[in-house]
Formats: structure tokens, C-alpha cells, sequence
């Protein structure tokens, strides 16, 4: 029985690497990094032999890299929340009835542990004693916190979703008693729209 000899994907995967739009939203010089380690050796056909050893191994790990390149940037083109900009979308949150004088902005990335949410918040007074402040991501499934702070004090703060926002339609931040805890319904201090 003759060896086994892997092979490579046929030309059409080159030329798929070959379109601009694969590459729309990766890092700067990943495309020609991909393509230079693709094209390291000409793929061969079925029945050819090869000199023993790793020869093979090179163009193989360099096309299975390519391909799941191409799953991560379809993959992203699939979460309209996650945008284009490197530094994340932002999602602007304006003071309710029960805090007028208060906004917000929130930038969600998206990052290997889950969905980082920097929040920078103005004219929301600290939490009052006996209360804390809660940001949560709505939609028509419920909602999702994303955990909580006090606000005293300007600062950034930094919070973490555990899931990615498809199919929730706002943030909002409420004002929870610590007797409920995040059971309680709280009162929405800030809210804002998440872009289609």
C-alpha cells in the first residue's frame, strides 16, 4: 500500500486569498504574512511522491490557518454590534427622568475572554447608601448585567459581558438597593440604543 501524502486545496483557495474582501478588517501585514506562507511551496497532486519528512507540513498549517482566517472574518462580518473600528463601537447612553443631568458612553470590544464594556459616565451622582449602580445589556430575551459599580468619583469603568450582544436592543445602567440585590427591578438611570 503506498504511503499516505497529504495534499493541498486546489488553486480556487488561492484566489480566494487573493480578494481584497477577505481582508477587509484584519491586522496590517496578516495578509501578506498568510499568502507568503501559502505560497512557500507548490501544492502537489495525488499519486506524486514527496521526499520523506515535514517537507508537507509548512504549506499544510499555512492553508489551515487560511481557512480559519476566512471563518474569523465571515464570523465577524456576522456581529453587526462589533463594527470595524479596532477600538470598539460605542454606544451613547442618555440620563432618564430619574437622573436628568446624567450620560454615558459605552464601548463594547469584543475580546478572548468575552465582551469588554468600558464605561465613561458624567453627571451621575455616586450610588446613594444602601444602593449600587448596575449596567445590563435588554432585549426581548430579558436582560444580562454586566455587572456593577458605585460611581464615586470620575473614572472609567470597566466591565465584562459573558455573551455577545446579538439580539439585544439597549444598555442601560439602573440603580439597585442592596437589600434586592440585582433580583430587585431597580430604577433606570441611563439608557442607550444599540445599533442594528
Amino acid at each position: 500500500m503506498p504511503p499516505f501524502e497529504p495534499t493541498l486545496p486546489d488553486p480556487s483557495v488561492a484566489r480566494l486569498l487573493g480578494d481584497a474582501a477577505v481582508w477587509a478588517d484584519v491586522p496590517d501585514g496578516l495578509r501578506e504574512r498568510t499568502l507568503a506562507a501559502a505560497g512557500d511551496t507548490p501544492p502537489t497532486r495525488r499519486g506524486r511522491s514527496r521526499p520523506a519528512g515535514r517537507a508537507w507540513r509548512r504549506p499544510a498549517l499555512a492553508a489551515a490557518a487560511a481557512v480559519v482566517l476566512v471563518a474569523g472574518v465571515v464570523a465577524a462580518g456576522a456581529r453587526p454590534w462589533a463594527g470595524t473600528r479596532p477600538d470598539g463601537v460605542e454606544v451613547a447612553l442618555a440620563g432618564t427622568v430619574d437622573a436628568p443631568g446624567a450620560a454615558a458612553t459605552a464601548v463594547l470590544r469584543d475580546e478572548p475572554a468575552g465582551v469588554s464594556v468600558r464605561l465613561d459616565v458624567d453627571g451621575l451622582p455616586p450610588a446613594p447608601a444602601g444602593t449600587f449602580y448596575e449596567l445590563w445589556l435588554v432585549g426581548p430575551a430579558g436582560k444580562v448585567s454586566a455587572g456593577t459599580f458605585h460611581q464615586r468619583g470620575p473614572q472609567e469603568i470597566e466591565l465584562w459581558l459573558g455573551i455577545e450582544p446579538d439580539g439585544y436592543d439597549a444598555l442601560t445602567v439602573t440603580r439597585q438597593p442592596v437589600a434586592g440585590g440585582t433580583t430587585a427591578p431597580g430604577v433606570v438611570v441611563l439608557r442607550g440604543e444599540l445599533s442594528p
